[in-house]
């Protein structure tokens, strides 16, 4: 004989993943909320300070430029110099101040190829090398 109750029993006990989605939302919530709130019955004498003395900031770059005329111009003084002198004035910079970032000003007349032996003299001696433009 057949029995009449049905094979699907239900269950009666409930699943307790979203109780821990709502004890952790609480938690963050709490956690967020007491980070926010000073404790207005602390009075506290905090000490001064004064800002550090900092050095004085030497150029961090050797300028090179190249004028509408296609004459080369190097260091922050705008020493003259020829195609010819050109890798010794700037290994010359690179020595007296030790840095190793060439920035190269292009005059938007010039003709390329000068600009190229600059970008030429310092890939040759492992420098590395910004172009200057206007925005």
């Amino acid at each position: 004989m057949r029995s009449l109750r049905s094979q699907n029993k239900v269950k009666a006990e409930g699943g307790s993943s979203a109780m821990t989605d709502l004890v952790f939302l609480l938690l963050i919530f709490f956690i967020i909320i007491s980070t926010m709130v000073s404790n207005p019955n602390m009075k506290l004498d905090l000490p001064s300070a004064t800002a550090p003395v900092k050095p004085p900031k030497k150029d961090e770059v050797i300028k090179v430029s190249v004028t509408g005329e296609n004459k080369f111009y190097v260091g922050n003084e705008g020493i003259p110099v020829t195609l010819e002198q050109l890798e010794g004035a700037i290994m010359n910079q690179v020595i007296t101040t030790g840095d190793s970032i060439v920035e190269l000003s292009g005059d938007k007349g010039s003709k390329w190829e000068y600009n190229v032996n600059v970008i030429d003299v310092a890939k040759k001696n492992q420098l590395k090398l910004v172009i200057k433009t206007k925005m």
